[in-house]
């Protein structure tokens, strides 16, 4: 896969003949005036599709296409990433891939030809990314669903991958599944730490308060928990 380009995204879209030069330079306007990811100007001021951008940018920068639905990424990889960064530069990080015997972090970005995000990103993470491509809208979606628990998005949009595409999004979610511990400067990074262990703390400070109001004591709550472990065994 080749390297992140160093032309700015309005340039190569106006090689590409997908927009032209006026309709760039009102889009620098507004993103001057108002924020935001050029390609996300681009789209909300109808001069192009986000679909269209993202086959686009496939294409042009030899760069593979993922659909998020068929990713899941696990809490020690969304670790890496604070939620701010990932929704300032709209990007999501999916796994960790050895390569060459050299850990990447896969990340999900709708504009790879930004240099500086992906200099912050490497920065924040700690390790060297791979860029992949992921549609602007669903970024925007899977980054509520991952950091703010909202609802999981539904498909709104037929992403048009190939088989290489469908072959990367496989391999991702394999390693995914496989939950790899990966080496970074001599120390291994701990994998997902189980739900139940997340829960003990409070499940406990439930029970110091029910024996504190005298639901039932300690006593009785040691002889049901050693009659439920012989139920068990």
């Amino acid at each position: 896969m080749s390297p992140a380009p160093h032309k700015k995204l309005g340039e190569l879209l106006k090689e590409a003949q997908l927009i032209n030069e006026s309709q760039l330079r009102a889009a620098l306007s507004n993103q001057r005036s108002y924020g935001g990811r050029l390609g996300t100007v681009l789209v909300k001021m109808g001069f192009l599709k986000d679909i269209d951008m993202l086959k686009f940018l496939s294409k042009q920068l030899n760069m593979q296409m993922v659909d998020l639905h068929k990713i899941v990424v696990q809490q020690n990889i969304l670790d890496l990433i604070p939620m701010d960064v990932a929704e300032k530069y709209n990007i999501l990080p999916l796994a960790i891939k050895v390569i060459s015997g050299k850990p990447l972090l896969y990340v999900a970005m709708s504009d790879p030809t930004n240099l500086a995000a992906i200099d912050s990103i490497q920065f924040t993470a700690g390790y060297k990314i791979q860029p992949v491509l992921a549609l602007d809208s669903s970024l925007a979606d899977f980054i509520n669903y991952y950091y703010k628990g909202k609802p999981i998005p539904q498909h709104t949009t037929d992403i048009p991958v190939t088989q290489r595409d469908e072959e990367l999004s496989a391999e991702l979610q394999q390693t995914v599944q496989e939950e790899m511990v990966i080496e970074s400067g001599g120390r291994q990074q701990p994998q997902q730490e189980p739900k139940e262990d997340k829960l003990l703390p409070f499940i406990k400070a439930l029970i110091a308060i029910l024996i504190k109001k005298g639901v039932f004591t300690a006593e009785e709550f040691k002889e049901s928990l050693a009659n439920e472990y012989k139920n068990k065994t």
